[in-house]
C-alpha cells in the first residue's frame, strides 16, 4: 500500500517549465494543482489512518484523483 503522496512534477519530466507557466498564468489548472495536491494529501492520511473503513471510499478518493491528474496532464500536453 502506498502513502507516500504522488509528487505531480516528478511524473512530469520536461514538462515542468510549461507547469509553472500554466500556474502562473491559468487560474483553472491553478486550481486543479491545488485540488489535486489536497486530495492527494488526504487520500494518503486516511489509507495511513484507516479513516476510510471501506475500500469503494479509497477507491472512490483514488479515481477522482486520478481525474484530476489527467485533466492536468491535457492542460501540459496543449
Amino acid at each position: 500500500m502506498r502513502y507516500i503522496p504522488f509528487d505531480l512534477l516528478s511524473e512530469i519530466p520536461g514538462k515542468e517549465d510549461r507547469f509553472w507557466s500554466l500556474i502562473s498564468s491559468d487560474d483553472h489548472f491553478y486550481k486543479l494543482t491545488k485540488a489535486y495536491n489536497t486530495l492527494n494529501q488526504n487520500l494518503c492520511e486516511a489509507e495511513r489512518r484507516r479513516e476510510c473503513e471501506l475500500t469503494f471510499q479509497i477507491e472512490d478518493l483514488r479515481k477522482e484523483r486520478l481525474w484530476i491528474k489527467d485533466e492536468i496532464f491535457y492542460y501540459l500536453s496543449h
